[in-house]
């Protein structure tokens, strides 16, 4: 294990190396070919430093801007100081030295943005290459007036401290995020060190606020972290009145509304605010705000200890200037994103502590500050199997998550990668070692399978001769656990686990064992927030009542099928469907069986379509449904398998039988029209005709006559 990491920390240290002698040679290059003048005509020296020193140059801030990193390195600053001075000079031999008096303003510039030290490099290039140059008796005048003139203005621009700091290098800034020492104020380190975590988890907490203010409309968002002085201030806030809250405050919560959130420890939804002044403490001025949800952020408590044990650190609120404001759904929203938060700051945390140990240990970090830069399922798995594949020495890694519907587990991910008839096949809970964890929950590991006369299978026999590992001998089996706030040891249900497998009898070790828990421990807690995030996403393109896609998203989906349809040459049909009769039904039968009328025709879309299809509520009683690569064949059976569908689904009220049909109209993309209106359009169209001849049938737009069309 402590070899496997040692290289990656080679390999790493290597490429860092293979930069820096590339930027020596380049500039010796560069040099040489201004002392030899041989930049003031085209030649393949010439042209190869040009190709070399441009790109070189532009790439270092880019990358700077891209890494968000708030301190540049030493190294880093005298590097780009040099390769910026040497494009200067050669601009200045391109035009015969006539633009040397801008050196007088680029010089400053240097010390601006890069630093005193990077300003003497930069200061040193240009004078050692004018004396060779243009050596004369001007020289040391202009020299000792470029020395005066750098220091001068360099003093001015930046003077002692950060008066104008570099800010085009700067990414993501947030002005208003303020982390506790208890937070940000981790074991002693270099501030380049220090400075890229506690950047990107102000950018992840203030892209988690985003976030809810998109989902959840509100008026103000404001998060309360807990400072070092037990105090209780506000790290970071989103508001339509910015200028009204007081963001420099510092509080306890010992009665109002917010203390009582304090106290309680949970979630409080109030309808109708009293005494804004007392209650609303963030504004500073009077604000109209008629709904407040506040929900508590709760240190993660050890184990055993119930939910009293823990301690708020913090809280996140959002209010609103309507009435009732916030309903089930917004309820879930705002405690999925405050779960979200609490597993940012613990996870930096543990970083933080990290830090502090071996190589090893820096290692892990670099993989939990990989994790926490994506909530994509995908690349959180794949960066898993990456991370298992270098640090252990294993024949086969692979990943399998549990469907929580079904009981059964699907294969993600090997080492290997994924082989594409083996891809989300089912794996059973049977006498499968895979199911054995996904049912304990404990680890499992083994030195000799082939001894073993029950649970000798990984991922079932098949799977296991499609991957050619049935000859796996040493095994080690870790569970990713489910992470939430309130939910410790056997309420945690298993999210799926990683397989470590040797074809050796190479036992896996107790330090081993012990990395792999942890690794998985982070691993699921970006598992949980990225599939919580799925689900919040979810909400936000559901409808409610049926469960199917929202207009909105139904709107961008056709555009998406369109322009996919186009790029493949492909045909894609639309379905517009209209419940038949549901006024009569409202009125005979009551609203009530109105909406379980609606919900069954949900229902009955989902387990008549495909994967790949896309139902929608469309508005009402209508309903749509995109099928992308039908044509016009295709769309009438999937019809008529809707239709016929709802028919076998029983619907009573009341002992009555409620009959209930459906009318559809279908269009073909681009057969039956040349663009997503027309498209719509046309299916309506088909869809009237349904309706206008008796109803519970299918029309295609083509088959409705030109006398109809014309009428």
């Amino acid at each position: 294990m402590k070899k496997s990491i040692d290289l990656k920390n080679k390999i790493t240290y290597s490429n860092y190396l293979l930069g820096k002698v590339f930027t020596v040679l380049l500039s010796v290059l560069v040099v040489v070919l201004l002392l030899r003048d041989s930049l003031r005509s085209l030649n393949a020296f010439s042209i190869l430093a040009f190709l070399l020193l441009i790109p070189a140059a532009a790439y270092k801030p880019v990358n700077l801007i891209n890494s968000g990193r708030s301190e540049i390195p030493l190294q880093d600053r005298l590097e780009f100081a040099l390769l910026f001075t040497l494009v200067f000079e050669v601009l200045l031999e391109i035009f015969g030295n006539a633009f040397f008096p801008l050196s007088y303003i680029m010089v400053p510039l240097v010390i601006l943005y890069f630093g005193w030290e990077a300003g003497l490099l930069s200061f040193f290039v240009v004078a050692m290459l004018q004396a060779v140059q243009r050596p004369g008796p001007s020289l040391p005048a202009e020299l000792l007036l470029l020395l005066v003139s750098a220091a001068v203005f360099g003093f001015l621009l930046k003077g002692g401290g950060e008066r104008f700091p570099a800010g085009f290098l700067r990414k993501n800034k947030n002005d208003n995020l303020v982390l506790p020492g208890s937070i940000s104020g981790a074991p002693s380190r270099g501030p380049d060190d220090d400075s890229l975590g506690m950047v990107e988890l102000k950018n992840e907490i203030a892209n988690s606020l985003r976030v809810l203010g998109e989902l959840v409309p509100g008026h103000s968002i404001i998060l309360y972290l807990k400072m070092d002085d037990g105090l209780f201030g506000i790290a970071d806030f989103v508001s339509k009145s910015g200028n009204y809250v007081d963001s420099g405050q510092r509080l306890n919560f010992r009665g109002g509304y917010l203390g009582w959130v304090f106290k309680t420890k949970t979630q409080v939804h109030i309808t109708s605010i009293k005494n804004v002044r007392r209650n609303l403490l963030y504004y500073n001025q009077n604000v109209p705000v008629k709904s407040l949800l506040a929900t508590p952020l709760l240190l993660k408590a050890g184990k055993g200890a119930d939910e009293s044990g823990k301690e708020v650190f913090g809280l996140l609120i959002i209010d609103s200037l309507h009435q009732d404001a916030f309903g089930d759904k917004e309820k879930m929203i705002v405690s999925l994103v405050s779960d979200r938060i609490v597993e940012m700051i613990d996870r930096f945390q543990l970083s933080e502590k990290v830090y502090l140990s071996s190589q090893e240990l820096n290692s892990f970090y670099d993989f939990a500050q990989r994790l926490s830069s994506t909530s994509d399922i995908e690349v959180i798995l794949d960066h898993v199997v990456d991370t298992f594949g270098r640090i252990y020495e294993s024949d086969l890694i692979g990943i399998s998550l549990v469907e929580k519907d079904s009981g059964v587990s699907r294969l993600k991910r090997t080492s290997d990668g994924m082989k594409g008839h083996l891809e989300d096949i089912d794996i059973t809970h049977g006498d499968t070692l895979v199911g054995l964890v996904a049912g304990t929950g404990g680890a499992f590991h083994f030195e000799d399978l082939s001894s073993r006369s029950r649970y000798r299978s990984v991922f079932g026999k098949e799977i296991d001769f499609g991957l050619g590992i049935k000859n796996l001998k040493s095994v080690l089996i870790c569970p990713f656990h489910e992470t939430a706030q309130g939910m410790e040891g056997d309420e945690r249900t298993v999210l799926g686990c990683v397989v470590i497998g040797r074809k050796s009898k190479s036992p896996f070790n107790e330090g081993e064992i012990s990395l792999a828990k942890i690794i998985c421990n982070e691993s699921a807690k970006s598992m949980t927030a990225s599939l919580n995030f799925q689900k919040v996403k979810e909400l936000a393109i559901r409808d409610g009542l049926t469960g199917l896609y929202n207009h909105r998203h139904f709107q961008e989906m056709l555009s998406y099928t369109i322009s996919h349809s186009d790029r493949y040459s492909t045909r894609a049909s639309l379905l517009l469907i209209d419940l038949d009769n549901l006024k009569t039904i409202n009125d005979s039968f009551g609203h009530q069986a109105g909406d379980r009328v609606l919900t069954a025709v949900g229902d009955v879309l989902s387990s008549s379509l495909r994967k790949i299809d896309i139902p929608a509520r469309y508005g009402g009683d209508e309903f749509a449904v995109i099928l992308p690569n039908t044509d016009k064949d295709g769309a009438l059976a999937v019809s008529e398998k809707i239709r016929a569908g709802l028919f076998r689904v029983p619907l009573k009220s009341a002992d009555r039988d409620i009959e209930v049909s459906l009318s559809i109209g279908i269009s073909t993309y681009p057969v039956s029209a040349s663009d997503k209106d027309s498209l719509i359009s046309r299916a309506d169209r088909a869809l009237y005709e349904s309706k206008n001849h008796g109803k519970n049938k299918v029309t295609h737009f083509e088959d409705v006559p030109l006398k109809e069309l014309g009428s």
